[in-house]
């Protein structure tokens, strides 16, 4: 579940940009999900000096994140990043994860960092599950920091059905039942918005999330973005462009959610 990922004054975040080949990219084919690919250059994203004695923002700029589709060969990085970030009861279990980044990868988005051994990640709980970006790096790994992981349902609202799975999915052909993914849905039910808590205070929370809402917006496949908050989360996401939707019925975790919904814009001709 989306848990406290309050960032800085905007004007200290971290600011992703496109890298060229999706400022280059026309229209969006069966590969739209990874037009908006970030490059992953040693320049990094010029977080700016360091603001403390403790450097934090000199960490910070260490970095280097950039956003790409997660996939099942990501799913130890999203277990450890889930684990690390929320307490057991809200927790998405593995099966979860392996279901929804098999069955539908492109509503999946992760924040990565490319460091070396030595560098800033190398401590965090999901640097042993990390791997080399590339074949030309094979001394650099790209470590998860901050995810968004979704499915879709023909829901207005994330119930619990959404948040399920069928049991014998591995099994079936067609998943077109209530339970879990809906491909015909739509809504976007997100189910997990982490940063990991190393960087909590940062804006990685709010950087994937807002390249998450940009890419949702450009393909085209979905009216809206839905997703639970606890109520202390609720101006989070209304900043955000999220409205309060009312108290949810969903019983995962104990209940007690509030139903928050984002309408997406209809793409205007010629964008």
């Amino acid at each position: 579940m989306p848990r406290d990922l309050f960032g800085r004054d905007p004007k200290d975040e971290a600011q992703l940009t496109a890298s060229p080949e999706s400022q280059n990219s026309g229209a969006m084919g069966q590969d739209w999900y990874n037009d908006f690919t970030i490059d992953r250059g040693d320049e990094g994203f010029g977080f700016g000096p360091s603001r403390n004695a403790k450097g934090d923002d000199k960490a910070l700029s260490d970095l280097h994140p950039y956003v790409q589709t997660l996939s099942l060969s990501d799913v130890d990085s999203c277990v450890a990043l889930e684990n690390a970030t929320f307490p057991e009861h809200e927790r998405c279990s593995r099966e979860k994860f392996i279901y929804r980044l098999t069955t539908c990868p492109e509503l999946s988005l992760g924040l990565f960092s490319t460091t070396t051994p030595d560098g800033p990640t190398a401590a965090l709980p999901t640097y042993a599950h990390s791997r080399p970006p590339d074949s030309a790096s094979p001394t650099k790994k790209s470590t998860l920091v901050a995810q968004v992981i979704a499915t879709k349902c023909a829901s207005t609202t994330v119930t619990d059905e959404s948040m399920e799975y069928p049991s014998d999915w591995r099994d079936r052909v067609s998943l077109s039942e209530r339970q879990g993914h809906q491909e015909h849905g739509r809504t976007i039910a997100i189910h997990s918005l982490a940063a990991l808590p190393e960087f909590k205070g940062r804006g990685l929370g709010k950087i994937v999330m807002r390249s998450y809402m940009q890419r949702m917006e450009s393909s085209g496949i979905a009216d809206r973005i839905v997703l639970l908050a606890h109520d202390h989360l609720i101006d989070y996401y209304v900043a955000l462009g999220f409205r309060n939707s009312g108290k949810s019925e969903v019983q995962f975790g104990g209940g007690e959610w509030v139903n928050m919904s984002y309408t997406i814009t209809e793409p205007q001709p010629g964008s």
